[in-house]
């Protein structure tokens, strides 16, 4: 009977807890909606994206302006520290708030010392584009995997030393970047993003690539350049949208202590490397037969 009562206590506790978030939340938009504030007059029209934007840097930006979360029509938020501005003008944190901007597709974070992205981030349902380079990151809230609609995630130069595994849940994703951080492995589940085009993983500490990397069939741009890889996966032949020949930037694994390829081979593209895996298997197989 006593814990039963406790537990309508917890009960009724939360939903107490729920209902009053929700009022200051709708309280706080029925303020701002009123509000004819300076940062509505500098929403211009993005000709790049398509889309209403705010751009603030500088001491217009620190601390974030709170009314700026009222801005309900805001679909570009561009927060980005530009070097220009001095970059003592940096973000540490982003208010929960950002929930607020239910609109928002595109979030520019860039240059700042933000090191933890609050869970409210994953209210962003129609978020496309989160970039993020340049902070103190080295984890993400799990929340981002309820980003259906997220497309581009840019996270290099921060400070993770494990690959976040949520990234492989959104399944949406087409982009990303992680390079210049300190990952030494790439999960086995990353092939989950199956319509990944673009994966930078430039300067970690990568010491082994999973077969898995080898089932992108849209992969277009792979950049792998100073890590720790030793050996390609044998089936590195497959992905043939890496056409080094006709497009250099379209990869870069230099920098790499390579042995199977060697290195030598790498740098002749995917086909070189395909005819590598081919030439190995050919002698193994005819040692076996001999």
């Amino acid at each position: 009977m006593f814990n039963t009562n406790m537990q309508k206590e917890k009960g009724c506790s939360l939903t107490v807890l729920i209902a009053a978030s929700k009022f200051k939340a709708l309280a706080f938009r029925a303020r701002a909606r009123r509000a004819k504030t300076k940062y509505r007059k500098q929403i211009e029209d993005d000709r790049r994206w398509g889309g209403r934007k705010l751009k603030l840097s500088g001491r217009s930006v620190l601390p974030i302006p709170p009314e700026i979360f009222g801005l309900f029509e805001l679909e570009i938020l561009d927060l980005c520290t530009e070097w220009t501005s001095g970059l003592e003008y940096r973000i540490d944190h982003l208010p929960r708030e950002i929930s607020y901007l239910f609109r928002l597709r595109i979030l520019n974070l860039d240059t700042n010392a933000i090191s933890n992205l609050p869970s409210e981030v994953g209210e962003l349902k129609n978020l496309e584009c989160l970039t993020v380079t340049c902070n103190k990151l080295n984890t993400l809230p799990m929340t981002l995997k309820k980003l259906t609609k997220l497309e581009s995630i840019h996270l290099a130069s921060n400070y993770f030393e494990v690959f976040p595994l949520v990234l492989v849940q959104i399944e949406s994703l087409k982009f990303l970047d992680l390079s210049c951080n300190r990952i030494d492995a790439v999960p086995v589940t990353i092939n989950k993003l199956k319509y990944l085009k673009t994966l930078l993983l430039f300067s970690n500490k990568i010491e082994i690539l999973p077969d898995t990397i080898c089932d992108f069939i849209y992969l277009t741009t792979l950049w792998l350049g100073d890590n720790e890889i030793k050996r390609l996966p044998k089936q590195f032949g497959q992905l043939k949208r890496l056409d080094w020949d006709m497009y250099p930037l379209s990869s870069n694994i230099a920098g790499n202590p390579l042995v199977s390829p060697p290195l030598n081979i790498c740098v002749k593209g995917i086909q070189a490397i395909k005819a590598y895996f081919a030439s190995v298997s050919f002698k193994k197989n005819s040692l076996i037969n001999t």
